[in-house]
């Protein structure tokens, strides 16, 4: 599907399209599933790289995480 930030912008959308006031219920339903479709995607891909993000970020572990050693220790 389209990148993160597409789904995003496309959640933003339906989030404003969802209050508009003459908006037909079938069709505010519609927004609705769509909506919650995209959010529950959105999030499940932020926990995903939340996850990265904090393997990363501990260092080496005992499953064999990468050492992190700060930048300026790093000698060629």
């Amino acid at each position: 599907m389209k990148n993160f930030e597409q789904r995003l912008q496309r959640l933003e959308y339906l989030a404003d399209r969802i209050k508009e006031p003459d908006l037909p219920i079938e069709e505010a339903m519609k927004v609705f599933e769509e909506g919650m479709t995209l959010s529950k995607g959105l999030r499940k891909e932020l926990e995903s790289l939340q996850g990265k993000v904090e393997m990363i970020t501990n260092g080496p572990d005992d499953q064999g995480g990468p050492d992190m050693v700060p930048f300026q220790e790093v000698k060629e």
